[in-house]
């Protein structure tokens, strides 16, 4: 099989995943209990103003019609009305995903700029005091759920050092430097637990190709340790490194989601949770392929950087 037609094979996956996440977010919705339009009209509304608003929403459409309308929206790039905003789904997304992504990709960034360093260095003293304490440091951290660490956060940035004020998200357009700063806190808590995993993840590995007999024959050649670390052994580490970062970021979206209900920040996650009980199905169908196709085409990415840092790897077949 060539590489060009195992590529489009696993973009053909890749949609095909979409489409699948699509159909059952969308099925899901409009099988449990709760009608969109009795719940906007409230508890008091006439049987016929109920049958209006229904007609009025597309509600008394066959479900096959109401998926196919729905899907062919999102294929122009319209996900819909928000029943309880009036407004477009897609506006509404936007100007929450403003104050998400930017946290989710602190977040990585924290990560990564962290937990490798972190790594190297409990692998390099493996076994020492010093190694033996940043284990025990990381293996706590890993128990620290992103809830929890947002509260530690929120503790530490608000009331101690006073860095901010929660609640109160400086619009970018207004001062993007406040925006920033606003989000590093919310950042960490995401951030933080997982920096302990992956510490231990390139620890462990480090261990590892630090035995291996490539590594043996650099040292036997008289290359000075900077370059067996950067040259050889950082390379290899890199392999399972991807393969952590590649899982985790369904956890960073998610935990993005959860801090942000703690520092009350305007984004996807409040519009997720006030869609939610508002039986806002249109705003929940679209947050949710949203999120889903993010972490679908993360992972996709994460097979094509296989590929760029070690070329060895060959494409499944």
């Amino acid at each position: 099989m060539s590489k060009m037609s195992t590529v489009q094979g696993r973009i053909v996956t890749f949609l095909l995943t979409l489409w699948l996440v699509s159909l059952l977010t969308f099925v899901v919705f409009q099988v449990i209990p709760g009608n969109p339009a009795q719940v906007i009209l409230g508890a008091d509304a006439l049987p016929e103003q109920v049958a209006a608003l229904e007609k009025e929403l597309g509600l008394d459409q066959p479900l096959p019609q109401r998926y196919l309308h729905w899907v062919g929206g999102v294929l122009r790039g319209e996900f819909g009305h928000s029943l309880r905003y009036r407004q477009p789904v897609r506006g509404l997304m936007v100007a929450s995903l403003k104050v998400t992504l930017p946290v989710a990709g602190l977040a990585f960034v924290f990560i990564v700029l962290l937990g490798i360093p972190l790594g190297l260095t409990v692998g390099k003293y493996h076994l020492q005091k010093r190694g033996v304490m940043f284990s025990v440091v990381t293996q706590l951290g890993t128990a620290v759920p992103s809830f929890w660490m947002g509260i530690l956060m929120m503790l530490a940035f608000a009331k101690l050092f006073r860095f901010f004020t929660p609640g109160a998200f400086v619009p970018w357009e207004e001062d993007w430097l406040a925006a920033l700063a606003s989000l590093i806190p919310p950042a960490l808590a995401v951030a933080l637990p997982k920096v302990a995993v992956l510490t231990r993840y390139v620890s462990t590995a480090y261990v590892e190709e630090k035995q291996a007999e490539y590594i043996r024959t650099a040292y036997g050649k008289g290359l000075a340790e900077k370059e067996v670390l950067y040259t050889h052994l950082l390379k290899n580490i890199l392999i399972p490194v991807v393969t952590v970062l590649g899982l985790m970021t369904g956890d960073i979206l998610g935990g993005s989601i959860i801090v942000e209900k703690v520092f009350a920040l305007p984004g996807i996650g409040r519009l997720l949770v006030e869609a939610i009980s508002f039986r806002d199905f249109p705003l929940i169908q679209g947050i949710t392929l949203y999120l889903a196709g993010v972490v679908v085409f993360l992972n996709l990415l994460v097979d094509f950087l296989y590929r760029m840092f070690d070329p060895r790897i060959r494409w499944s077949r």
